[in-house]
């Protein structure tokens, strides 16, 4: 099995979930760093390095307000899935898996409504299990109970991801993971953080899981 992300693997989220951010920067009263310097911190720390983010030494009691402002967000974006973008090369690795008589499953932690109008309106609708909506802050859990749940061996499923939490949540259970470049993060951080495979492109992954 493949598991994918979807936000910034999948699907170009990434101008719409910059602008939210800085948004909730605001919100927070984050008034010490310009915008380009608070993309420029989502792009290169992890979470936990973010909740610190412009001396907020006590955000962790925010973090309440902070998923509140998230689901709004994400509910504001399904009227907006018809302007999102499929990254250039991702239909095609999926046809191609799928031919190959892979299971493809998405793990995310947008709402599933928004995840299946996307797979609908660009016709990608590959996968044998969509798990949506409840691994903000870690997917470790949510991947080791599909296992389980499924019969799958951690050996025989590779995570396809874009961020430091998809590789550390993957390190836990102790599963590969292709971190992908066009995403969030960018390549040196994910090697940083100790990706199996980094990737610059999608034809680069039927390469590595044909292997």
């Amino acid at each position: 099995m493949v598991i994918f992300d979807f936000d910034g693997t999948i699907a170009d989220t990434l101008p719409f979930s910059f602008k939210n951010v800085i948004k909730i920067a605001r919100i927070l009263k984050i008034n010490n760093l310009s915008e380009k310097q608070i993309i420029k911190e989502i792009r290169t720390k992890s979470y936990r390095e973010l909740m610190t983010l412009g001396g907020m030494k006590l955000s962790w009691f925010k973090l309440p307000l902070i998923m509140g402002i998230i689901r709004k967000m994400q509910e504001e974006l399904y009227g907006e899935i018809e302007t999102i973008k499929i990254f250039p090369g991702i239909k095609k690795l999926l046809k191609d898996l799928k031919k190959r008589g892979i299971n493809l499953m998405i793990l995310s932690s947008n709402l599933e409504k928004n995840v299946k109008k996307f797979l609908l309106v660009n016709q990608i609708d590959f996968f044998d299990f969509i798990d949506c909506g409840s691994h903000i802050l870690g997917k470790a859990a949510a991947i080791d109970n599909l296992l389980k749940k499924n019969n799958f061996k951690e050996e025989k499923t590779v995570y396809v991801g874009d961020e430091i939490r998809d590789i550390e949540a993957c390190k836990k259970i102790k599963m590969k993971i292709i971190a992908v470049s066009w995403g969030l993060n960018k390549a040196h951080i994910l090697k940083k953080y100790g990706a199996d495979f980094i990737v610059s492109k999608p034809s680069e992954i039927l390469k590595i899981i044909s292997s």
